[in-house]
């Protein structure tokens, strides 16, 4: 088991960072806005040593190792479910042909074992898991989509658009992937990150995420009540992979 530590929300108390940006085409009110210029965003993130995820002012940092190559973290501080969820990353080269690196966002979970995943890989691939007691189900794979930045390091920009309607629409670089509809589990949802390669590494690969932006969305015109329930412990152990 290992222990984490909670960045203190303690910007929104007294200004502290700046806000990140908004991603082009969120358009509503902000829920939630990271830039990573400090850890107060209230992620989940590791402690001692040699954490495999950190914030590193201005990057939320993951390090990928041969025997740790499958990682994630929550956002314990603030829920959403219809929302619009982006995420900027940069991707590093692939460690092989057979090794991809891929970085992803987590929506509407009630755990690490209970989420929904939209996820690119270096190959332009863009795919929609849904997670179910920690098994991974495949909604869609949308195969090298020519809106992907392959280059390495470059900045690439994941939306995922959870309407009201039960649409749930894949964005890559402003350009839609693909939408499906889905209905919203009920309680308090999470949201967060996501990060893998195919297999374990010869050597440590990272994976910056640059930006982290929730907007809200228009909400149902009559809502079906939510229960308060308490977030499950956020203790992940070791990630699995979706591979």
């Amino acid at each position: 088991m290992k222990w984490k530590a909670l960045g203190l929300a303690l910007a929104l108390l007294s200004g502290g960072a700046p806000l990140a940006r908004a991603c082009d085409g969120q358009t509503g009110a902000v829920i939630f806005q990271d830039n990573f210029a400090d850890d107060s965003g209230g992620w989940d993130v590791e402690t001692g040593d040699h954490p495999h995820d950190q914030i590193k002012p201005p990057d939320f940092e993951f390090t990928l190792t041969s025997d740790y190559f499958v990682d994630s973290s929550e956002n314990m501080m603030f829920n959403a479910t219809f929302a619009d969820y982006c995420m900027d990353f940069a991707l590093p080269a692939a460690p092989a042909p057979d090794n991809r690196a891929s970085a992803g966002i987590i929506l509407w979970a009630t755990d690490y074992k209970n989420y929904l995943l939209a996820i690119t890989r270096t190959n332009g691939t863009v795919e929609l898991y849904k997670k179910t007691d920690g098994n991974y189900g495949k909604v869609f794979s949308v195969v090298n989509s020519p809106a992907f930045n392959a280059s390495p390091g470059a900045v690439n920009s994941l939306r995922v658009v959870a309407d009201a309607d039960q649409k749930l629409t894949v964005y890559l670089n402003g350009n839609a992937v693909k939408a499906v509809r889905t209905p919203a589990p009920t309680g308090l949802l999470r949201f967060g990150m996501f990060v893998e390669l195919t297999k374990a590494p010869p050597s440590d690969v990272v994976i910056r995420v640059k930006n982290f932006s929730v907007n809200a969305v228009a909400s149902p015109s009559t809502p079906t009540p939510t229960p308060v329930v308490s977030p499950s412990s956020p203790t992940r152990g070791q990630q699995s992979g979706t591979h």
